[in-house]
């Protein structure tokens, strides 16, 4: 599970939290993701925070604004991998089927402008239990796998296989070998 840390503002006396989504040029955030109360969780010093995967659906509201809330069946997960050094990340999302699930995509720069490395990264609706994507990444990997598989389960787990260019095509030839 990935934790993220909340901010908050307060108006007219009551106090909403939020996550700056991303972080590209300049520092500048992707998109602002409100969150309802419900799905908040503090640590031992108060702070508050929420963790991926998490049990609720991003919705967009009439003004435009997106907002984390606690719906039945659905589950937002955060997905995506790091990449190398001076380098950037791509991903492809291989389950749940494109028409059952809705992607919010976001970057994270390393440095101001990208030079040191552009991460693409996204929050996923979908009412499925795990989400499996297919990953490129290149840079100065030091070792590191260019390409894989990864699954996000909704318990929390993630698993990973490194070096398989051809996505479920190879999953399925490494089952049948298996067998």
């Amino acid at each position: 599970m990935s934790r993220a840390y909340l901010k908050q503002k307060e108006f007219e006396g009551r106090v909403y939290h939020y996550l700056d989504v991303g972080s590209e040029e300049h520092g500048r955030k992707t998109f602002r993701l409100w969150v309802n109360h419900d799905l908040i969780n503090f640590d031992g010093k108060g702070e508050a925070y929420i963790e991926f995967p998490v049990l609720g659906k991003i919705v967009r509201t009439e003004k435009g604004s997106l907002v984390l809330r606690p719906i039945s069946g659905w589950r937002v997960y955060d997905v995506g991998v790091a990449c190398g050094y001076r380098g950037t990340s791509e991903f492809s999302v291989l389950k749940p089927e494109p028409s059952e699930y809705e992607l919010f995509g976001y970057r994270i720069f390393y440095s101001e402008r990208g030079s040191l490395g552009v991460e693409n990264r996204a929050l996923i609706n979908t009412k499925a239990d795990s989400v499996m994507i297919k990953w490129y990444r290149d840079g100065r990997l030091y070792g590191d796998a260019p390409q894989g598989i990864t699954v996000y389960h909704f318990d929390g787990r993630v698993e990973t296989i490194d070096e398989v260019p051809d996505g479920i095509e190879a999953l399925g030839e490494l089952e049948g070998d298996a067998q």
